[in-house]
């Protein structure tokens, strides 16, 4: 007789993403308010990796040296980010890409998160 071993089908939570908005700002979906509970982190820090590719991100509710403030628009939530992309060479004027920066959970109790670049090229 054959065992099955049936999967659950796990919630879909959407996009989970920072967006570079042609102002220079990182704006965060709905979906990443949510998860990263922005209403009470209002500040987070980015890091690299010596000798490896990649962008973290740790979200925090206590501001020092390294933090970025996360500012509150209706409900819309962003970071001041110009000189930051600047420094990764993210072209966030270009009219003809939109870079989006996909969020993943890498440590849950220390809001530590790993943030993937996409590059979408838009339609002429």
């Amino acid at each position: 007789m054959v065992e099955f071993n049936f999967i659950k089908p796990k919630e879909n939570k959407g996009s989970v993403k920072l967006t570079v908005q042609k102002t220079g700002k990182l704006g965060f979906s709905k979906n990443a308010i949510d998860l990263l509970d922005l209403q009470n982190n209002r500040y987070c820090k980015f890091a690299t990796v010596v000798n490896e590719d990649g962008l973290y991100m740790l979200i925090s509710n206590e501001k020092d040296d390294y933090t970025f403030d996360i500012s509150k628009a209706g409900d819309y939530f962003y970071i001041k980010a110009k000189s930051f992309l600047t420094d990764l060479n993210v072209d966030y004027e270009n009219k003809d890409i939109t870079v989006i920066y996909d969020i993943s959970n890498m440590d849950e109790q220390n809001n530590m998160y790993k943030l993937k670049k996409r590059v979408i090229n838009k339609r002429k």
